[in-house]
């Protein structure tokens, strides 16, 4: 019987020590008080082990289990295949451990995953040390590679040369086996948003429906198509995991799960009929929520919602394409709370246009928007997006990975150096969280000492790192 090792390993950053990454079709790199399950690596072992593969999943980031110690744990169960998924800034690391895994096991065949090697396999495969790349979604790639099949999804090195096979995506995502939460430390994984932690996550749809955002790298993964699991399917998956895993907090990871409200209606109406006594929070785009949708959702458990506001300035969202209004915002954000439904919100600081003074406008309507949460990103010309092309980066190229790999961003008057807009988001985040109105109603509304905790660790390691990163 084949063996296959899955790997979430723990990054490895010179200067700061550790740092843990989602390694999906996201890749960002996350705060150390939030602890996400890797599932796609969840739903790779799952289609694996339905296959009759051995499978063994070591979530290394979350254990906090070292590069070198990981190793060793791989050496003695000497499987056949090692797969590692990758994200944006975890590469260096990631291509280390490939290296030294290579040198004292040169038989196992290593397998890349991730957004930034599905856009550049070469950043894996020409190093010699990265035996295959699984191109997008991971799950049926790695089963090929395993199988020896080679004709979609999948880039390797022949004859001293690369060769990338077709794209395509499996269309059924019914046909998935649940992922395999019980290779997962469950117990582990918590958010500070999060009611009660432990939570999990879960995928009812993938894809975007808003695709067209100069900014965002979400098509690496899903090519402009969205798919969506049968309401019945994702019902029997939030069964198990309240019966069998005993777990009661849910993030829905959906890129809008309010998109197709019909379907959430139903869902919504399933969970209350089934009496699951469930919290969730999810993703919404400002357009896609009205009071008797969030009405109901409010009746079957979500407790918050996220949404992409991005920017203050109207200009902005403009030219960033986004096809939404500083007004339809607002809306959502009233609608929201009025629902009792907590609002958090991501924003966007470096976007294509951007000004000093329209970075101001994103922080004061941030602070306007009188949200629960806020999330300030510097934005990041990823290769494939419109973004990326106008920052001047036409040619595909080794990615120019760095602690803070962001835009220059241009205009007609003014250059945003990473500097500044470092100095910016460290004001953002000032202006936002050290409000006293703002400390005195968290304290006031936190579920429980546990959170609070949870907060007040995300709070001092962001300003801490920010104190850090700018120098001060």
């Amino acid at each position: 019987m084949k063996k296959v090792f899955l790997l979430n390993p723990l990054t490895q950053i010179s200067n700061r020590g550790h740092a843990h990454f989602l390694r999906d079709y996201s890749g960002p790199e996350l705060p150390n008080s939030m602890i996400y399950p890797p599932l796609d690596l969840a739903y790779t072992a799952a289609l694996l082990r339905k296959n009759n593969i051995l499978v063994t999943l070591l979530d290394a980031s979350t254990l906090h289990i070292s590069n070198s110690e990981v190793i060793k744990i791989i050496d003695k169960g000497k499987p056949d295949f090692v797969g590692i998924p990758s994200a944006w800034l975890s590469i260096h690391s990631d291509l280390d451990l490939a290296k030294n895994l290579k040198n004292k096991l040169p038989s196992v065949k290593i397998i890349f995953s991730g957004p930034n090697v599905t856009v550049e396999p070469d950043i894996a495969l020409s190093t010699g040390y990265v035996d295959y790349v699984a191109l997008g979604e991971p799950e049926k790639p790695f089963l090929d590679i395993v199988n020896g099949v080679m004709n979609e999804n999948i880039a390797y090195r022949s004859d001293g040369k690369s060769i990338v096979t077709k794209r395509t995506l499996l269309q059924d995502l019914d046909t998935f086996p649940f992922p395999a939460r019980d290779l997962l430390p469950n117990e582990r994984y918590r958010a500070p948003y999060v009611r009660k932690n432990p939570f999990t996550s879960i995928s009812t749809s993938r894809g975007c429906p808003y695709s067209k955002c100069i900014f965002c790298p979400t098509n690496i993964w899903y090519m402009n198509q969205v798919r969506y699991r049968s309401v019945e399917n994702v019902i029997q998956e939030i069964d198990e995991i309240i019966n069998k895993f005993k777990i009661y907090s849910i993030i829905f990871r959906d890129q809008s799960l309010t998109f197709e409200q019909g379907r959430l209606v139903r869902l919504c109406e399933e969970i209350i009929r089934k009496g699951y006594f469930i919290s969730w929070r999810c993703f919404s785009g400002v357009k896609d929520v009205n009071k008797n949708l969030l009405s109901i959702m409010k009746k079957a458990g979500c407790y918050q919602i996220s949404y992409g506001f991005e920017s203050g300035s109207q200009e902005i969202l403009d030219l960033s394409n986004k096809g939404i209004t500083l007004a339809e915002s607002m809306d959502a954000s009233r609608l929201t709370r009025e629902a009792g439904i907590e609002v958090s919100g991501s924003f966007m600081l470096g976007m294509w246009g951007d000004t000093e003074e329209t970075i101001k406008k994103t922080i004061d309507f941030a602070v306007k928007l009188n949200l629960d949460y806020a999330e300030f990103i510097l934005a990041t010309p990823f290769p494939s997006t419109k973004f990326y092309e106008q920052c001047g980066f036409s040619e595909k190229k080794p990615l120019r990975l760095s602690r803070h790999w962001y835009n220059r961003s241009y205009n007609s008057n003014i250059f945003l150096d990473e500097d500044f807009l470092l100095k910016q988001l460290k004001n953002a985040y000032k202006r936002f969280y050290l409000r006293p109105r703002y400390i005195f109603n968290r304290l006031f509304s936190t579920a429980s000492l546990k959170q609070l905790a949870l907060q007040m660790q995300m709070a001092v390691s962001l300003l801490k790192e920010l104190l850090i990163d700018t120098g001060q």
